[in-house]
Parts: C-alpha cells; structure tokens; sequence
C-alpha cells in the first residue's frame, strides 16, 4: 500500500431538520471522540433557523463546524450537498438522532487505512425505541441474495468485521475517491427522507469494485428522533400513507434493479410481484398477513404493487432512452 492510499483525515456529515435537541446531543458525541474529526459538515434547510442556531450555539473551539445549506427538501439533496462539500480523505455520515460511541471515528478510519480496496465502512446503530435499547442479536447483516431480496439487520449485528453487500444510513463511512464515481440517486422518491436512499448508494458503491465492510463495534446509538412522514419500512403496519408506502415500494425497485444482471432481473421482477417481503408484500406475503391484517393486508399489497411496476415501467424507458447504458450494465 502506497502513502496515497493511507487515508489521514475523517470528516462527517450529518443532515438535520428542525431536530436541535436531538442534533445538539450528537454533536457533543462527536466532540468525545478518541480520534477528533478534521472536519463536521451539518446539512440544513435555508429556512430551518432552529438547526443553525444548534450549530451555533455549539462551542466553536470544540469541533470544526462547518454549514451547508440547502433550498430542496428531502435527504438526498443533503447527502449530495454534503458529499460535494466533503475535505477529508473519509466522511462518515450518522443522523442528527444518534450519538457514536467515542471510538467511532478511530475504528472507522482503521479499516480504511488497513485495504485500499475498501470503499464503505459502517456499523450497528443500537435502536432506542423511546422505552430501552433493542439488544437483540441477528446474523447475517447487509447481505444481497441472488434474486434481490435484502436483509439488513445492521442494528442488531455482532461478532467480527465482515464484508457486506449493504450499508445502513444512520451509520455509515465511504473513502472521498467513491464520490466521484457514485452518486446518490435522485431517481428515488420521498417527501422527507427518501426510504432505500442508503441501499441504493451502498450497492453502487460495492458495484463500482469497492469492498463494503461491516464491523459491529462501529458503533452509535440510534434514538427515535422526531419525523413529519411515517416510517413504513420500520416493520408490518396499517398504512397510515399510502403516497409514502408507494414512494418505498417504488425507491426499493430504484435501488437495486441497475445491480443486477439480467437473469437476476427476471428473478427479482417475479420475487417482488409474486412473493415480496412482509415489509414490502407480494402476493405470498398479502396471504400470510391476512389473519392478522384482513383486509389491510390486501391494501398494503396492491399499493405496493403500484410502486413497484411504476419503478418498473421507469425502468423500461430508462431502457429503451439509453440501451448503451443498459448494456454496459449488464
């Protein structure tokens, strides 16, 4: 390994929206590092006055803090600004809702500094569900299978570093070189957070050669912060909205589809419509929930029917626009 591949500086990012308390708490995670960032990059909204007087409150000899703003809504356009933004030979992203633990930064920048082949480092975010922790232990974290179901666990992950398929959002770290090969998706969709934004930037990171690494003691705690839109990725519910609910089924499709090689196309179009998970329901899926769901179950399954052939049909004309692209990918 050369010098030039040794990475020697760590930044992170952190987009915040009308969260102070919750960014403030982070912040002064971040000030207790063992390793200190060179750089803090807070994302905000040009309107969100109660994150930049967060920001300014915090002591200014403490951390290197620095503000980008931005006119447009949603996460991915923070992501971008902030990745744009970016000086140090790392960026580590967490949520305004999380604290790391004080050797956060100092893991991460190991691994880096270990293989030049790595691209992404991330870690378990311990969930608070406002009552206690979720200890709670599952094996395997950030895996692909072969026909595009995914399996995350990546908060409750343990035992060694391993190589990854995914990384989740709330805590993870890419070496400064990806960002000018992979971009976040602007494809996806999503009023507030744009749901798969994570999978769909990992998995493009990992399909451009990079190694991702998962390593449960990069760790962060993840508190349950305020949120304007309902987490329906967060597990088998009644819809609440079904734009939203479309919007993820949609963004799902979105994420994975340009990864994939034709045969695994074909598997992944007939999993998603006849089977699914019970997050994002097939056919199989609606079956299994209605004992427990009725009709719900039902309601559930045909709008995310709907976001999935949008994101299909999408597709197709992406296709049939720019075949070269298409092919290349395959």
């Amino acid at each position: 390994m050369t010098g030039e591949d040794v990475p020697q500086t760590i930044g992170v990012l952190i987009a915040s929206y009308h969260r102070a308390p919750e960014l403030a708490r982070c912040l002064q995670g971040l000030a207790e590092q063992t390793r200190a960032p060179d750089d803090v990059i807070v994302v905000l909204r040009e309107d969100d006055e109660e994150t930049r007087q967060a920001v300014l409150r915090f002591p200014a000899n403490v951390l290197k803090l620095r503000m980008v703003t931005v006119s447009q809504p949603g996460l991915i356009h923070a992501r971008i600004a902030g990745c744009q933004a970016c000086r140090t030979d790392v960026l580590a992203m967490t949520d305004d809702d999380a604290v790391p633990y004080p050797d956060w930064l100092e893991r991460i920048l190991r691994h880096f500094q270990a293989d030049p082949s790595v691209g992404g480092v991330g870690g378990r975010d311990r969930c608070h569900d406002g009552e206690a922790f979720d200890d709670r232990k599952a094996e395997p974290v950030g895996k692909l299978q072969w026909f595009g179901r995914v399996i995350g666990n990546h908060h409750l992950g343990y035992g060694a570093a391993r190589e990854v398929d995914t990384l989740k959002g709330a805590n993870m770290s890419y070496r400064a070189k990806v960002f000018s090969r992979v971009k976040f998706d602007g494809r996806l969709r999503g009023s507030g957070s744009q749901p798969s934004e994570d999978l769909s930037f990992s998995t493009a990171v990992r399909h451009a050669g990079w190694k991702l690494i998962y390593d449960p003691a990069v760790l962060v705690d993840h508190y349950l912060g305020r949120r304007d839109e309902v987490r329906h990725y967060g597990g088998v519910m009644a819809l609440k909205d079904a734009e939203g609910f479309r919007n993820f089924a949609f963004n799902e499709v979105m994420a994975l589809w340009d990864k994939l090689p034709p045969a695994r196309r074909l598997a992944f179009f007939l999993w998603s419509i006849l089977v699914g998970t019970g997050v994002c329901p097939g056919l199989v899926q609606a079956i299994r929930f209605t004992p427990r769901l009725g009709r719900m179950s039902w309601h559930r399954f045909f709008v995310a029917q709907q976001g999935k052939l949008l994101a299909f049909r999408q597709l197709v004309a992406q296709a049939s626009h720019n075949p070269e692209r298409y092919s290349a990918q395959a």
